[in-house]
């Protein structure tokens, strides 16, 4: 009970306003990018790997195998080159492949990069009409007489896929579509098999 000119000090307490969705969506998407930006910063990049790749057309047509070397300098980055052999039935290639990925992830890591094919396509014609010796066995022009054709050959391809990197060793699933001279739009689905250098 208040006396004659005295003034409470105590201050009336309302009932607190629940807060509204849009401070709790902000204070969600500031956890988020908190834990994002913290993972992010203590992620290691993956040991680079030597990898062995198997890929072929969905209907076979054309099959081939890469011997690469690949590494992921950062969480969101990769790099892949090495040596390709494949056949389409025509042609025998052989080349360098290289490409870059833009990847999210460190033990799985879905990907999307673009890639360059160049190397040699080689070919065997008839040549038992040209007037030369082309099997060197001395005798000039003879029924069933070959001759072996190369040329230049280079592919562009847009990929897309997804790697799984464990202590011991990585696998890759993926999938291509070659844009070149020989051949062109051709899905290729590659699956690969990789080892840490370390």
């Amino acid at each position: 009970m208040l006396k004659p000119g005295e003034f409470s000090r105590t201050v009336p307490r309302f009932p607190a306003a629940p807060p509204s969705s849009f401070f709790l969506i902000a204070q969600s998407l500031r956890i988020i990018l908190l834990v994002l930006l913290s993972g992010s910063a203590c992620a290691r990049p993956c040991a680079p790997q030597s990898e062995v790749a198997l890929w072929a057309e969905e209907n076979a047509e054309i099959v081939g195998g890469d011997i690469a070397i690949s590494a992921c300098p950062s969480w969101f980055s990769g790099y892949r080159a090495g040596l390709s052999y494949y056949a389409n039935g025509k042609y025998l290639y052989k080349g360098i492949i290289g490409s870059a990925r833009l990847q999210f992830g460190e033990r799985l890591s879905p990907f999307a990069g673009l890639g360059v094919l160049v190397g040699s396509a080689e070919k065997e014609n008839e040549a038992s009409a040209d007037g030369l010796d082309n099997n060197g066995n001395g005798l000039v022009d003879e029924f069933g007489e070959n001759k072996t054709v190369n040329r230049i050959s280079a592919f562009l391809y847009p990929e897309v896929g997804v790697a799984l990197y464990t202590d011991a060793l990585g696998i890759t699933l993926s999938a291509r579509r070659y844009y070149g001279s020989e051949f062109s739009g051709n899905v290729i689905f590659s699956v690969g098999i990789s080892l840490p250098f370390d």
